[in-house]
């Protein structure tokens, strides 16, 4: 089983989207920077929240309109990049970096019990707590992905959004560590 094709091409495609992940972080803080040294070039990007129809979620928004000369802006105007306030850039670059982090690590734990299927080590505590460290990452990403806000400085949006993917994923990481409990006991 050393020379299984399908598991070393898991262990590439593993690798392949944990080195995507450190790419897309890096993007993500080049884009943090330049936002923070030209907002006004990111002026006209609209804010979209539409969400996919596999999420639960509850909207809200609010828009404190100021009227200027009898015109009250739209909210097209109220809901783009260059009025994002730098508390509501912080908050999410975090919380995009530790979803992010959160993924990495995931990827890496299950490389690790791929590698150790491939060695013909499948049931040992190691790949147990894998799938614990597995199941604890999910739970992380589902919390922080959970709920959104974007403050402006005419109004915010935040809303919240319940993937259940990410519990039932972790919830089959949790049920894998237990049966390798009983598998290592047989």
């Amino acid at each position: 089983m050393k020379k299984n094709t399908l598991l070393n091409i898991a262990i590439i495609i593993c690798k392949f989207f944990r080195l995507i992940y450190i790419v897309i972080f890096l993007m993500l803080t080049g884009l943090f920077v330049h936002y923070q040294l030209s907002p006004s070039s990111y002026k006209n990007i609209d804010f979209n929240t539409e969400l996919n129809e596999y999420t639960f979620s509850m909207n809200s928004y609010t828009t404190d309109k100021i009227i200027v000369n009898g015109v009250s802006p739209e909210d097209s105007e109220v809901f783009t990049f260059d009025k994002l306030k730098y508390s509501s850039l912080y908050f999410n670059f975090i919380k995009l970096t530790l979803v992010l982090f959160s993924s990495f690590l995931c990827l890496k734990e299950f490389q690790n019990v791929i590698e150790s299927v491939k060695e013909i080590k499948t049931f040992q505590k190691r790949n147990v707590s894998s799938f614990r460290r597995i199941g604890k990452y999910l739970l992380v990403i589902f919390i922080l992905m959970s709920y959104s806000s974007f403050t402006f400085q005419q109004g915010g949006i935040s809303y919240l959004h319940i993937s259940f993917t990410l519990l039932i994923l972790s919830l089959l990481a949790y049920i894998m560590s237990d049966n390798s409990i009983e598998g290592e006991q047989l």
